[in-house]
C-alpha cells in the first residue's frame, strides 16, 4: 500500500523519482506493474536464482560476495550520454569501452521511451557486443561501478 501511495503523490506532484520495493509475495507483483513500478526486488526470487546459479556452478561464490558486499561494485544507471553521443548508432562494444575507460562495467542499458513497457521496461540486460544501438536523451547505461 505504501508504494501505491507513493506512486500517486508522485504522479500528483508531476515528479520522478526512484522507489525501490522489496515484496516478499511474488502475486503482489501485478499490483506493482499496475503502478509503473519498475524498481522492484522479490526476495524470495532473487535469493532461488542467485542458488541456482551456485548449483550450476561454484565458482560463481566469489563473484556474488563481491558483487553483494556493502563495499563492492554496485548497479548503476548513468545518463547514455556521458558514454556515447546520444542520436547516433554505435555498437555496444562501444559502450562497453567507454564505461571500461570511467573504471565501470557495461552490463546493459534502457530505453526511456519503454520504462512503462512490460516485460522489460525498456531494460536490455547484456546485449550482443555487436548489437546497434541508438540512445536518445533519458537513456541509461547500466554499469556495475564503485560509486
Amino acid at each position: 500500500m505504501t508504494l501505491l501511495q507513493l506512486r500517486d503523490m508522485q504522479t500528483a506532484r508531476g515528479e520522478r523519482y526512484s522507489i525501490v520495493s522489496e515484496m516478499h509475495d511474488e502475486s503482489n507483483r501485478v499490483l506493482a506493474e499496475v503502478t509503473e513500478a519498475d524498481d522492484i526486488v522479490i526476495s524470495d526470487t532473487v535469493i532461488g536464482l542467485l542458488l541456482a546459479q551456485l548449483a550450476e556452478n561454484r565458482h560463481l561464490a566469489d563473484v556474488f560476495s563481491y558483487l553483494f558486499d556493502s563495499h563492492g561494485s554496485e548497479i548503476y544507471p548513468r545518463p547514455a550520454g556521458d558514454y556515447v553521443k546520444t542520436g547516433t548508432e554505435v555498437t555496444f562494444s562501444t559502450v562497453i569501452e567507454a564505461a571500461r575507460r570511467r573504471g565501470e562495467t557495461a552490463i546493459g542499458y534502457r530505453h526511456a521511451a519503454e520504462r512503462n513497457t512490460p516485460p522489460h521496461y525498456g531494460i536490455v540486460l547484456n546485449p550482443a557486443k555487436s548489437q546497434p544501438v541508438r540512445f536518445a536523451e533519458g537513456d541509461s547505461v547500466i554499469v556495475l561501478a564503485e560509486r
